[in-house]
């Protein structure tokens, strides 16, 4: 197997990798809270998501402190990323968008789980003949990277969408710097990868990226909640 990166992955690169994964995970935690106080059922399929996005995330970054500190190049740890994030923003994505069908009176699909874990089981599947029939080639990841940048944009577009309603236009503004950074993040993620100095640039760029994803976050959760604390939803907390 040939090595991803063609220089000698430093501590300090492979320690900083894990600062996006941290910034996301509180954000996503957030959200995941967010949906559990305005549909619990919605809630339990984001708090699913909310592991499976943050699993990938700590594999990657593990994959690259294994890169050096020991040397080994745990390949799975960096491919399988999209195997975990593609079916985990989907869970987010469709449990938001459940939840606010919900705090705004509107009639929600029952039972809540059935429609995205059908989706994630088709893609997944899909994905495994792929690579089963042609392992060398990339067409299984770049599907699987394609439903995870949809799920992403479908979550952050439900946000900012909560966010407007809600006057939060800061909120709403980081979360679309998020977005933005997320095209520039794939445009580079083309280049070259063996280049020390694009790492860094890339790495940084994920971290303020996933910075302002958290505040976005932290900003629509408080503000939902003191409107579910006022009343100020027609919630409907289903239990199933």
């Amino acid at each position: 197997m040939d090595p991803k990166y063609t220089f000698d992955m430093p501590l300090l690169l492979a320690l900083h990798d894990f600062l996006p994964v941290i910034f996301s995970a509180v954000g996503l935690c957030l959200l995941a809270q967010m949906t559990t106080r305005m549909n619990y059922a919605a809630g339990r399929l984001a708090w699913l998501g909310f592991l499976l996005v943050v699993a990938g995330g700590v594999f990657k970054a593990t994959y690259k402190l294994d890169m050096a500190t020991v040397g080994a190049d745990y390949r799975w740890m960096d491919s399988g990323i999209f195997v975990w994030m593609g079916p985990g923003f989907t869970l987010l994505a469709w449990a938001l968008w459940v939840a606010q069908r919900s705090v705004a009176g509107k009639s929600t699909p029952q039972p809540v789980w059935l429609v995205p874990a059908l989706l994630s089981a088709l893609v997944l599947g899909t994905a495994a003949y792929l690579w089963s029939s042609a392992p060398q080639a990339r067409t299984w990841s770049l599907m699987l990277l394609g439903v995870t940048t949809i799920g992403n944009f479908a979550l952050s577009g439900l946000a900012i969408a909560q966010s407007w309603r809600q006057g939060l236009m800061l909120a709403a503004a980081l979360f679309v710097f998020n977005i933005v950074a997320i095209f520039m993040l794939q445009g580079m993620a083309r280049l070259a990868q063996d280049n020390l100095t694009l790492q860094w640039v890339q790495q940084f760029s994920n971290m303020f990226s996933n910075l302002a994803f958290a505040v976005a976050a932290w900003q629509l959760h408080g503000s939902t909640t003191a409107r579910l604390d006022a009343g100020a939803f027609v919630s409907r907390t289903a239990t199933a």
